[in-house]
């Protein structure tokens, strides 16, 4: 055995190479070289007798430091005791062991070696030493580290993301190589669904009818050597299907071909729902816009009928004319109806918010269908006494309700039950919208649901389109549904419905509660029912009648006089402007069409205020939105005349504004 302090640069193992060799060729070696003794075989401290200078540049403790001591100082917590044991049991048997360990230097910082150990005997004295090469394999260590922490941050972030990442063959198979764990729930299957041998490639997913169009792109870009970006569909268990995109690009092989893709596929159903809808709204906003035009126009057709026809009515003495007078006057009141129902289309209905209770409504809705459904059908109500009450208008929500019990009705032709159900729900401003037109706060939410047929799926993006039915010939107007959404969203809800062909049909009509604040209220409306009281004569006070149709301007100048009125007309703001100015011209009322071109009717009002401040004025239009009616109450106007109007509605308005 050797002395511990023998000289680093003695020949212990007889080589016979000079020791100034031996010293340069071990001084050159940037490995740890360690040599002990190797007895006792049953002890595991073994006596350090030889380290090269890479020992200390890489531990810090110099050789005087270990020689004739163990390697335990270079252990610490993190050190791998199986690893220890290892090395002890394969040179106990006298064979070379390999293993990585972690070490510690003179300063406590730890480092990994790469340790090869092998027993050795000297051909010269017989002795025999354990000989341990050791490589710095700490910065390898810190990069495999990183490298695995680097994947499980990958791993987590994909499997967190609402979507699948995905590597695969570029074939008509899409056979996958990886798929994230967000392919559960993208696609209803776990990963190795697709990764498995002999699995289906995921163009087996792709709706048969988008294969084709995703395989023209996918051929097209990868083989410019694009990224590609691709919307389609996709089927998963029990046919469920998905609106994706799939986002991706070409990854070469070794020859350069495009023998790879990677990407990424995320579901875009809730978007595609919401495009849907915001375009068929859109398509109903054009289609709006055009029907009120029309209707400006059909109005000021059917007033002069109308006032027409009351006026004749006092005047026919013979029943056959009497008759037919009458025939003209209820066609003319049916069509402003038809009217009024296109206007509640276009515009949504307008007019004063109030606190509606739910039970109440729904108890008038209930004695109505009561008396008016067949008996096959049954009706429930499921309506919670304590619910807050509805921001609304109680005739106008009464009617939206109507329409869609109707249109319940006439789906269940050979009876069924009818369930009207009510619930307080919340849209939080953090929350997915769940409709286009939805904003936040506290809701009423009404759900009515049937027993009949079921809404097609062809034809569910057109049930709420103006003049559209399924019914025959004169069984319906296809106003129905379209007028029962138009005036929830003017109540500032929005209104869904779910449907399953011979299961039934749920409509949700969702208006605001109460305590989310009543709309502004409206210009008040003269009422068209007819009253039991004598029509109100005048008394000669002088009426300027200011419109742009000569039909309606003889028509009302004619029904003033006969009520002994004077009246003046003018066929736009210009000339009344100018008659007003007259020395000889008292004006007490002026009644003005607030849908006028060239000077409209809001300016009209105005120059005429500004001219005669205490002047009565009266508004009067086929097509008045809230807008004009604000700015004319802004200027002092508090009468208004929707046209159509009957006799009476313009006599009593007449009196009434006169009288204030």
């Amino acid at each position: 055995m050797l002395p511990a302090e023998r000289s680093t640069t003695h020949d212990p193992f007889g080589t016979g190479l000079p020791s100034d060799i031996f010293d340069a060729a071990v001084r050159r070696i940037n490995d740890i070289v360690v040599v002990t003794e190797a007895d006792p075989l049953a002890a595991p401290d073994y006596r350090v007798l030889f380290v090269n200078p890479a020992f200390e540049r890489i531990s810090g403790y110099a050789p005087r430091e270990i020689i004739g001591k163990s390697l335990k100082v270079l252990r610490g917590p993190g050190t791998s005791h199986e690893a220890l044991a290892h090395l002890d049991a394969m040179l106990s048997q006298r064979k070379t062991a390999r293993t990585e360990l972690l070490n510690y230097r003179k300063d406590g910082t730890p480092f990994w070696v790469e340790i090869e150990a092998s027993p050795l005997q000297s051909a010269l004295t017989g002795n025999e030493y354990h000989v341990f090469i050791e490589r710095d394999i700490t910065a390898r260590k810190a990069a495999e580290a990183a490298l695995r922490e680097q994947e499980r941050s990958t791993g987590a972030l994909l499997a967190n993301l609402p979507g699948m990442a995905y590597r695969c063959s570029n074939d008509g198979a899409r056979r996958m190589f990886f798929v994230s764990a967000g392919s559960l729930a993208l696609t209803g299957y776990e990963g190795a669904h697709f990764t498995a041998t002999g699995a289906p490639g995921f163009n087996e997913l792709i709706h048969p009818d988008d294969r084709e169009a995703v395989a023209e792109i996918l051929a097209r870009q990868t083989g410019r050597g694009e990224p590609y970006e691709i919307t389609y569909r996709i089927r998963g268990p029990g046919g469920l299907e998905h609106w994706v995109l799939d986002k991706g690009r070409a990854v070469a092989g070794e020859p350069g071909a495009a023998v790879h893709l990677e990407g990424f596929v995320s579901d875009i159903t809730e978007r595609k729902l919401l495009e849907a809808q915001v375009l068929h709204g859109q398509r109903l906003e054009s289609i709006g816009t055009l029907a009120g035009g029309i209707a400006h126009d059909l109005n000021n057709i059917f007033a002069p009928i109308m006032m027409a026809g009351d006026l004749l009515a006092d005047k026919m003495t013979d029943k056959d004319s009497a008759q037919l007078v009458e025939a003209v006057s209820v066609s003319a009141r049916r069509g402003a109806e038809l009217v009024r129902q296109i206007l509640i289309f276009a515009r949504g209905m307008e007019g004063p918010r109030v606190a509606v209770s739910p039970a109440e409504l729904f108890g008038e809705l209930r004695s109505f269908l009561d008396r008016t459904l067949p008996k096959s059908i049954r009706v429930e109500l499921l309506i919670d006494p304590a619910l807050p009450p509805i921001a609304g208008n109680p005739s106008q929500l009464h009617q939206a309700l109507l329409n869609l019990c109707v249109n319940a009705r006439d789906a269940m032709r050979d009876g069924g039950r009818l369930t009207i159900s009510a619930t307080e729900i919340s849209v939080s401003p953090s929350a997915p919208r769940p409709h286009p037109e939805a904003v936040p706060g506290d809701f009423i939410r009404i759900d009515i649901s049937d027993t009949g047929c079921g809404i097609p799926g062809v034809i569910r993006n057109q049930i709420f389109d103006p003049f559209f039915t399924t019914k025959g010939v004169g069984q319906g107007t296809g106003l129905g549904l379209s007028t029962a959404r138009s005036i929830v969203k003017s109540h500032g809800g929005f209104l869904t419905f779910d449907s399953s062909e011979g299961e039934g049909t749920t409509f949700h009509v969702h208006v605001p509660a109460a305590s989310s604040g009543i709309g502004a209220q409206a210009l008040g409306e003269t009422p068209s029912e007819p009253s039991l009281e004598p029509l109100p004569l005048g008394q000669g006070e002088h009426v300027l009648v200011v419109d742009d149709e000569e039909s309606v301007r003889v028509i009302m100048r004619s029904t003033l006089e006969t009520f002994h009125y004077r009246v003046s007309t003018a066929p736009d703001g210009a000339t009344a402007l100018a008659l007003v100015g007259r020395p000889d011209s008292k004006v007490d009322l002026a009644l003005v069409d607030m849908q006028m071109p060239g000077m409209g009717g809001i300016e009209t009002m105005g120059r005429l205020r500004q001219l005669l401040p205490n002047l009565p004025i009266m508004g009067s239009s086929g097509l008045a939105t809230s807008e004009d009616r604000e700015q004319a109450a802004a200027l002092g106007v508090r009468h208004f005349l929707a046209k159509p109007f009957r006799v009476e509605n313009l006599l009593r308005s007449v009196r009434s504004a006169l009288a204030h």
